[in-house]
């Protein structure tokens, strides 16, 4: 069996237009403030994302960046404003619609976030597994993914066998595994040597095309060429909005 989400990059490499995954929707924040107590992480933020494009946002530490793509994820709440995904106001969604919704996005941690009391292949299965795939399935896809990443041969080590950049790539795979249709990556090359800095970036556009990718970065790099750039600032976004 062939795994969908290569089989449509493929498609896309031999196609001058590339195609959007159906899956995919609008994402939108309007009038987004964050409060945590007296502390302003985002403040007023308006913005949407097309199905399919692909975004730079970037900023330093406590510029917000993180914070907006958790909203964007449904993962917190605005103290004000709402989140849309389409037409939907994510905070009119029950819990369960929410969760139903929230599985055609995967996200790229700023840390690994791998559980180091599973292997690599058990981590990357974790995603299939709560979403109740066959386990011959899942695991065919899984070794897929790693296959894709280059970490086929660490399959069976645990996170504390792996690298900085090895990390990187199983958290890459695990936010692949199942097909989403948005991809969110918080920081991807956080403490990356610049050689798999560069093979971060390339995996990433790779596996996201014809996706929405929202890639958060202090500062805009070679490795990952997005026409769009978004920039926070304390707070509010001063640039890319339009």
């Amino acid at each position: 069996m062939k795994v969908d989400w290569r089989d449509r990059g493929d498609n896309v490499r031999r196609d001058v237009t590339t195609r959007v995954d159906q899956g995919a929707v609008r994402l939108a924040c309007e009038g987004v403030t964050v409060r945590f107590g007296n502390v302003e992480a985002l403040c007023d933020v308006t913005v949407s994302v097309q199905a399919g494009e692909q975004v730079l946002v970037t900023g330093q530490a406590a510029s917000g960046k993180t914070t907006w793509l958790k909203c964007l994820a449904g993962l917190q709440r605005p103290t004000s404003g709402k989140v849309l995904w389409g037409d939907d106001d994510v905070a009119s969604l029950t819990v369960e619609e929410r969760r139903r919704r929230q599985s055609a996005f995967g996200m790229v941690f700023q840390s690994d976030a791998l559980f180091d009391s599973m292997t690599v292949l058990e981590n990357v299965l974790l995603p299939l597994t709560k979403r109740g795939v066959p386990a011959a399935e899942a695991l065919e896809r899984a070794d897929e993914v790693l296959r894709r990443v280059g970490l086929e041969a660490a399959r069976n080590k645990r996170p504390e066998e792996l690298s900085g950049g090895m990390k990187k790539r199983a958290g890459v795979a695990r936010a692949i595994v199942s097909q989403p249709s948005v991809l969110l990556a918080d920081d991807p090359f956080s403490g990356l040597d610049p050689m798999t800095e560069r093979s971060i970036g390339e995996l990433l556009l790779e596996v996201s095309r014809g996706r929405t990718l929202v890639a958060a970065v202090p500062d805009p790099v070679p490795s990952l060429p997005l026409a769009r750039v978004l920039r926070f600032e304390a707070g509010r976004l001063i640039g890319g909005a339009a």
